[in-house]
């Protein structure tokens, strides 16, 4: 049976993803001492069956965390390596030269670390609540590898949200393409929709400056 949700309530779902997009920027800015700006290419919806697909068969970089807290789940980055490239490089300030060094793959974790907390944190503040996660986990690998290790145990019923976006690095000459994949458990998710109201989440973010 697919997951129903409320169609007066996808604009908070936007509002959700849009607050961790902005959030991000900030994490940049007080952890990794970067300016950027985060354009939301795409936002949509997938069913369990279309997310293998969806990410593809490439090699590409993920890290992935299980959410302690509503809306529990699945959160999920993606990037290629010539993102990860661009990320090691404006992190340590030395070029990829062929394989990553030592230093280049803790750059490019811790990296990885402040984007996920940067989004969930960013979800979390406009929700008015916290939500536990651990650190993620950092591979490389084929999409259907991902797939297979991050989302095999999710939920037929469940609803993939999947946002493309572009991190542009001021004064740099670097732009990150990451891909965000939000799964959270049905259940949870839609009781958390159900108690929030399209004003109560729009004031929150107009709190926070995220609304024009």
């Amino acid at each position: 049976m697919p997951l129903l949700i409320d169609i007066r309530k996808l604009r908070i779902i936007n509002q959700l993803m849009r607050s961790g997009t902005e959030n991000v920027t900030e994490a940049l800015a007080t952890l990794a001492d970067v300016e950027s700006r985060v354009d939301i290419k795409s936002l949509s919806f997938v069913e369990p069956a279309d997310i293998a697909a969806e990410i593809g068969t490439d090699e590409l970089y993920s890290a992935s965390i299980q959410l302690r807290e509503p809306p529990y789940g699945v959160f999920l980055l993606t990037f290629p390596r010539e993102t990860g490239e661009e990320m090691a490089a404006l992190m340590t300030g030395t070029a990829v030269d062929g394989e990553f060094n030592q230093l280049q793959e803790s750059a490019l974790q811790e990296m990885c670390n402040i984007l996920t907390s940067g989004f969930i944190d960013g979800i979390a503040n406009t929700l008015g609540t916290t939500i536990d996660m651990e650190t993620p986990e950092l591979r490389y690998s084929s999409g259907v590898t991902v797939a297979e290790q991050t989302l095999s145990h999710v939920r037929k019923d469940s609803l993939s949200i999947v946002l493309d976006s572009m991190i542009d690095v001021a004064d740099e000459d670097a732009a990150f393409k990451v891909r965000v994949f939000l799964v959270p458990d049905p259940g949870s998710f839609v009781n958390l929709l159900d108690h929030l109201s399209v004003e109560e989440i729009a004031d929150r973010a107009e709190s926070k400056g995220e609304l024009p």
